[in-house]
């Protein structure tokens, strides 16, 4: 019978395996733009992606919690709505916008890159990370609608060569822009399990050493030395404006 000094430590280990890649996906971003001076991160929720850089990144959000728990960190953060940030236009020369604009319809989403590139300095760029159509994309209630590469590209076009056969149906950005990077974004090869999805079942030894909270935890080992799942769970896209 495993005493409960043996027990608290086994699940300690295997809460240690648990992994979420997302700190990780935000440090790479943050290279695409380390040589910026002043950065916007656009839906900064908790504040992953400020805490990076705080004496240089500012976060904008309209959730209050979130904005307590960054500005308890000390971290520079304002209330505001995406879709019409409270910021003078070219403010900033590097804006960051992760996982948000898959939460809005078309509109709202033309909206929320028309305010990005609004507050970005000529010369200043524009990344922006979101998931594609799959699968788990459908397990965030709030997501609307997936946007691939091609489909935020499609805002970006100014004029369409007629003999190319293709007109956009819909307002074109009212700034020149230009196309710098696409990086794809993995996932591990395991998600989740439901039965350990909430974090009081994670306290449970019997949960966590199931079979497939134990490929979960494998995935993430994985996933930490680079081996990862091979189909695109999102993208990464950087833009400039020019």
């Amino acid at each position: 019978m495993m005493n409960y000094s043996h027990k608290n430590k086994a699940l300690v280990f295997l809460k240690r395996l648990f992994y979420n890649p997302r700190l990780d996906w935000h440090k790479a971003n943050f290279n695409l733009l380390r040589d910026c001076e002043k950065i916007l991160d656009v839906g900064c929720g908790k504040g992953l992606f400020v805490g990076l850089a705080p004496e240089k990144i500012a976060g904008v959000d309209y959730n209050y919690c979130s904005l307590k728990e960054c500005a308890s960190k000390g971290y520079t953060v304002i209330t505001g709505h995406v879709l019409n940030l409270p910021f003078a236009n070219q403010s900033f020369d590097g804006v960051y916008c992760a996982d948000l604009i898959e939460h809005f319809l078309p509109s709202d989403a033309r909206c929320l890159l028309v305010e990005m590139f609004r507050v970005l300095k000529v010369g200043g760029f524009l990344v922006m990370a979101t998931p594609l159509p799959s699968k788990m994309f459908w397990n965030d209630p709030t997501h609307v609608r997936p946007y691939p590469p091609y489909s935020l590209l499609s805002y970006c076009i100014q004029n369409t060569k007629e003999d190319m056969g293709t007109q956009t149906n819909h307002e074109s950005l009212p700034y020149d822009t230009k196309f710098v990077k696409l990086i794809w974004r993995h996932t591990p090869f395991y998600q989740l399990p439901l039965h350990i999805y909430f974090e009081e079942d994670r306290i449970k030894l019997s949960n966590l050493m199931r079979l497939s909270s134990l490929l979960f935890m494998l995935s993430n080992l994985l996933y930490r030395i680079g081996i990862k799942h091979p189909r695109p769970e999102g993208y990464v896209i950087v833009m400039q404006k020019i």
